[in-house]
């Protein structure tokens, strides 16, 4: 069962890790960055992308707005305080139980949504963010090439094919490929990976402090990666690709030694992913309804956990397609989470399924004038415009989202739909071709373009004509394979 379907709606995702690691105590010196003498940072971004197009393509992800942006939250905390360099940055949900997180050369990070099962708070959650993120920052992915003695294209093409079939779930020929491709011998890149895992938790333990996170959190996740390890028939994939070691949860809890603790966070949106993700991989549909009703006799009345579990019992409601029963839960939810867009978004969904279209737009329009460029209540609005056939308000909603995010595939699939329900030829064409791309299917999406290109010429509208030429010469240039 996917129990937030009605609620939110898919997004795009996929896990990437070439780290192996080991742990140790000492501070580590700036290694520098001549690694950009191998791939530069263009040539990060650019493989990172075509990673990114190839995974969409291949891997199972998830599209659940409200996780997309408590993600995207979660980094922008950490970033000004981590030592990255780039500020384009592409986030990723991958529909996987296993616990993992990943960073991509070109600013891509993720985890898989299992990790939600393992993580106790915002704290932890963000201390695998922060040591991602310094992966990034220390650039490892080109300094990991440089140090394989100057690879030939073909080699850096199979590490990068290696990684891809690691990131779907196909980890031990993902580290077949990465041992066949490297000039130096195993026992040299196993050290310089301990290295940069070492370092990477010096500068994310920094990061975290920075964000004033708990900086015990780390050494509090690792613990429980570590626990989380022997009940794996094989370790998870960061586990793979990050082993944490107990001298390395020795060396971070030395590290937060050094500062003060600080009280963990737990929000309003992590208590609700949390019971998503038990939805989603624990708990069989027939035991769901059971389980959050036992909750509620666990927590007080007017507490976030009794509040996160009314709001999974209204969410099964509504994938019963039972809405009077969903909106009498939800009337019993007490402030201040009444007030949440979580809350928002379901009440409008389950006024659109007793077809009260009007009450369930005037619902979001009230949230939307306190947060207009919010992602959830956007995307609901949307699609609740469209169940209601006003399929130019949503398709000028769906416009507005993609000018915000450009490479989403998901608000392109929907802006597709509702511009072609529309009848906007131009538009549908455009839109289609952007998801296309962005999930891989190159060809595909030129011949959509080319679609496009053939109306905005019919209609003779030059604008259109130029924008769609212009954006057909950048997918026709982009590569297909790591190789090129």
């Amino acid at each position: 069962m996917k129990p937030a379907a009605c609620l939110f709606t898919l997004l795009a995702s996929l896990p990437f890790a070439i780290h192996n690691a080991n742990g140790a105590n000492n501070e580590l010196p700036d290694l520098g960055d001549s690694a950009s003498g191998y791939v530069s940072l263009q040539q990060e971004h650019t493989l990172g992308r075509l990673w990114l197009r190839q995974l969409r393509r291949q891997a199972p992800t998830i599209e659940l707005p409200l996780a997309n942006q408590f993600l995207e939250n979660l980094i922008y905390r950490l970033i000004p305080h981590s030592e990255v360099k780039i500020s384009d940055f592409e986030f990723i949900i991958v529909d996987q139980p296993e616990l993992n997180a990943f960073a991509v050369p070109g600013g891509i990070i993720g985890i898989n949504f299992g990790i939600m099962l393992h993580a106790q708070d915002e704290d932890e959650l963000s201390s695998v963010l922060a040591h991602e993120l310094a992966h990034l920052s220390q650039r490892h992915f080109a300094r990991q090439i440089e140090q394989a003695e100057k690879q030939q294209p073909l080699a850096i093409a199979t590490l990068l094919a290696s990684i891809l079939l690691i990131a779907t779930n196909n980890a031990d020929a993902g580290f077949a490929g990465l041992v066949g491709s490297q000039a130096a011998s195993i026992q040299n890149r196993l050290a310089y990976s301990r290295d940069w895992e070492r370092e990477a938790d010096r500068i994310g333990m920094k990061a975290l402090v920075g964000a004033g996170l708990d900086p015990y959190a780390m050494p509090s996740m690792f613990q429980g990666m570590a626990n989380a390890n022997r009940y794996y028939k094989r370790p998870p994939e960061f586990l793979l690709t990050h082993p944490v070691t107990e001298t390395r949860v020795a060396d971070a809890a030395g590290r937060a030694e050094n500062y003060p603790r600080r009280p963990r966070l737990i929000s309003f949106e992590f208590d609700i992913l949390k019971n998503i993700a038990q939805m989603r991989y624990q708990l069989k549909e027939a035991d769901q309804q059971a389980h959050f009703e036992h909750q509620l006799t666990l927590e007080s009345k007017n507490s976030q956990r009794y509040a996160a579990a009314q709001i999974s019992l209204a969410l099964i409601a509504a994938e019963n397609d039972q809405p009077e029963h969903g909106l009498k839960i939800l009337d019993q939810i007490v402030a201040p989470y009444n007030d949440h867009i979580a809350f928002t978004s379901l009440k409008a969904e389950l006024l659109a399924q007793k077809k009260d279209f009007k009450t369930a737009l005037a619902v979001l329009s009230d949230a939307l004038v306190f947060q207009p460029e919010d992602f959830q209540l956007q995307m609901t609005n949307a699609r609740i415009l469209m169940a209601a056939t006003e399929y130019d308000k949503a398709t000028q909603q769906l416009k507005h989202l993609s000018e915000q995010r450009l490479t989403n595939p998901l608000v392109w699939r929907k802006l597709a739909e509702a511009a072609g329900k529309d009848q906007q030829k131009i538009l549908a064409h455009r839109a289609n071709g952007e998801y296309l791309f962005a999930t891989g299917s190159q060809g595909k999406a030129l011949r959509q373009m080319e679609l496009a290109l053939k109306q905005a010429k019919q209609q003779q509208d030059f604008h259109q004509e130029a924008a769609i030429t212009r954006r057909v010469r950048v997918m026709a240039n982009s590569p297909t394979s790591f190789g090129n």
